[in-house]
């Protein structure tokens, strides 16, 4: 009786063993060409405990994306849903997107309303590339709008969390020459992208919010943009991105939300 327990046990860990092994094997990776990327995670995950336990029970979860051209282009948000689907099958999904758009801008806007009527578990904010190209941009001003909008999107939705995205990270350009229809344009890194980026690390950490910082696992200050651009994730503008490159983004968010619901809630 003890050896046939003790043969039930080994037989137990050696399965556990090989499905933690699968798990970890089966993330999605950034090329390995990108230099100095960082770990895929949620910072501050933990603030997503009690909207991840909701996955699991028969209500389901109610997650709500908003940002700017790259969720209204639609390759992220659905790389992003359909990553979520394969673990959350009780999910349901919406994204809200402006071109152009701002968080201030996008409170302004008549798509609040959408957010509140979905009554969202988790909303990821997913803005900052337009902020970064603002010509003064300001530390505090933009901490002000991101909190006015939590806070606006938490009275009319009780309990609601919230995942904050970094920009990936994007390029200056000024016109140097050719003809009307085919001007020429040359390119600079744009180094407001970092300070951008830190701001929304702080905030988050500052507010308790999770965090999804994008620029710095893929290079940070040094490294994201050239490793987007020249690995072919960039269009020709140097400030969005391809389909290919949203939709990674897309997956890796989703893998980065899914790891926090098995070490913190499926576990």
């Amino acid at each position: 009786m003890i050896r046939g327990n003790k043969i039930f046990t080994i037989a137990m860990l050696a399965m556990l063993v090989s499905v933690c092994t699968f798990a970890q094997s089966r993330w999605t990776q950034l090329p390995e060409s990108f230099k100095h990327t960082q770990k895929n995670q949620l910072l501050g995950a933990q603030y997503l405990d009690s909207a991840l336990i909701k996955a699991a029970d028969s209500t389901g979860i109610r997650i709500v994306l908003i940002g700017d051209s790259h969720v209204k282009g639609k390759s992220f948000p659905q790389s992003l849903e359909a990553t979520l689907l394969g673990t959350l099958p009780r999910l349901t999904m919406s994204y809200y997107g402006i071109n152009g758009a701002w968080v201030g801008k996008f409170e302004e806007s008549n798509l609040m309303q959408k957010v509140y009527d979905d009554r969202p578990d988790i909303v990821i904010i997913s803005f900052g590339t337009n902020e970064s190209h603002a010509p003064n941009y300001d530390e505090d001003s933009h901490s002000k709008e991101m909190l006015s909008l939590i806070s606006r999107i938490e009275t009319r939705c009780p309990n609601v969390k919230f995942i904050i995205t970094t920009p990936p990270g994007s390029y200056f350009h000024k016109r140097v020459g050719g003809t009307r229809r085919r001007p020429r344009y040359s390119f600079s890194r744009n180094e407001t992208t970092p300070k951008v980026a830190r701001n929304i690390v702080k905030f988050a950490a500052d507010n308790h919010v999770a965090c999804w910082d994008i620029f710095t696992m893929a290079g940070g200050e040094l490294y994201a943009c050239t490793n987007w651009r020249d690995n072919g994730y960039m269009q020709s503008d140097n400030t969005h991105y391809t389909v290919p490159g949203y939709s990674l983004m897309g997956k890796l968010l989703g893998e980065a939300i899914i790891k926090t619901y098995y070490e913190r809630v499926a576990h």
